[in-house]
């Protein structure tokens, strides 16, 4: 009998984590095991109190080691990654963010025989005035030339989760041939408005006539929250009746920040905040819709589980999104930074529950048609074959 592909799947984070680590952890535990054997790596830094992937590994009954990472290189780190490596006769090691793809080049070079692939989940393009100054955006230039470097190391393609992040790649001059997109997925059995409470509406102290717009996201420059705070106060002035939420935490003091911010602008009573949730069924299903403001974005997760959940989204255009997000069909899109334009969709949509209904739909439809979670995990094994040089490359 054919012994199964014995694979890493290598990833640091912070905290809860966020988008990639949902699909990370659930795909290890969805995996036809005859086929493939995953052992779940994490790397995190020793003064993260909060580090919650050790609990989501656990109850979802992984392989899973968790090894603490204490500088920019720490060599012991990658000693002990090395042995684990050939205790676990790894043949294939999959990297997922920029500390893994680094750690994983070096150990092809001191495991022989290793090979190593990478799935890039985002890779961000900003303009020099982005930047308080030369020396910030120099910085961010070097990086973004270290990541393709270390992509090139990698085997062939290097996996995105957007068509947009393939572009971007191509454009920091990776071969077209050799960037392939590998969507997200959401399991369509678990986010199911069927299974739901809307739980928010109690805590907030809604009424049945009173709406709620969300947005379940980390809280960074990236996600551009200014720009949807001055959504909420356009949106409020002209429906007294509606509440805007942020689910989700920073790295740092970013929660802290916000809501500051959020005083400084008299929001206090528009503008909520919940910190980190994991009842995330619950949360989508308090939501009559769902509001993205981001800078840039890969395939947002938290866009899938919106319209996986029936709620509709209003979103910049950015990233991958209007891969997802079908513009007056499922939702609306809109410029970075417009808040008219953000408002003005929001408000609509608030105020035609019939439409808003039809886009619920819709949003459903299209993720159990084209980002089902269970046919990503298959394809994803056929290409695990590929890499470990025990397969042809899949159809897509």
């Amino acid at each position: 009998m054919k012994q199964p592909i014995r694979i890493m799947d290598f990833r640091g984070t912070y905290k809860g984590g966020g988008g990639p680590d949902k699909t990370i952890l659930n795909s290890a535990a969805q995996h036809d095991l005859e086929r493939v054997f995953v052992l779940v790596v994490y790397i995190r830094q020793p003064d993260d109190e909060e580090f919650q992937i050790t609990g989501a590994a656990k109850e979802l009954g992984l392989n899973y080691v968790e090894l603490i990472d204490r500088r920019v290189l720490d060599w012991s780190c990658v000693i002990q990654l090395k042995h684990l490596i050939r205790k676990e006769r790894i043949v294939l090691l999959h990297s997922h963010d920029d500390k893994t793809l680094l750690y994983s080049v070096i150990l092809k070079y001191i495991v022989p025989g290793l090979r190593i692939m990478h799935t890039c989940h985002s890779h961000s393009e900003y303009a020099k005035e982005s930047f308080a100054n030369l020396a910030k955006y120099g910085k961010f230039l070097l990086r973004k030339k270290m990541q393709l470097w270390l992509m090139r190391r990698h085997l062939t393609p290097v996996l995105t989760i957007s068509e947009n992040t393939r572009q971007r790649l191509i454009r920091g001059r990776l071969k077209q041939g050799n960037v392939a997109v590998l969507y997200n997925g959401v399991d369509i059995e678990r986010w199911s408005r069927s299974q739901a409470r809307p739980v928010l509406r109690k805590e907030l102290g809604l009424g049945d006539g009173d709406l709620l717009v969300g947005t379940v996201a980390r809280i960074t420059y990236d996600k551009d929250f200014p720009t949807f705070f001055e959504v909420a106060r356009c949106v409020s002035s002209r429906l007294p009746n509606v509440k805007f939420v942020i689910v989700g935490d920073g790295n740092g003091d970013e929660l802290e920040q916000a809501k500051k911010d959020v005083a400084a602008r008299g929001l206090e009573q528009i503008v909520c905040f919940t910190g980190h949730r994991t009842d995330l069924t619950d949360i989508y299903a308090s939501f009559d819709l769902f509001l993205m403001t981001s800078l840039t974005e890969g395939l947002p997760n938290t866009a899938l589980e919106a319209m996986a959940m029936e709620v509709p989204v209003v979103s910049t255009a950015v990233g991958g999104v209007p891969e997802l997000v079908v513009a007056h069909e499922n939702g609306f899109l809109c410029s970075v930074g417009d808040v008219g334009a953000l408002a003005d969709s929001v408000s609509s949509l608030l105020q035609q529950p019939q439409i808003r209904q039809e886009m619920a739909r819709k949003s459903r439809k299209r993720i159990e048609n084209k980002f089902d979670f269970s046919k990503r995990v298959c394809l994803l094994e056929d290409m695990y074959c590929y890499y470990s040089g025990d397969g042809d490359w899949p159809e897509l």
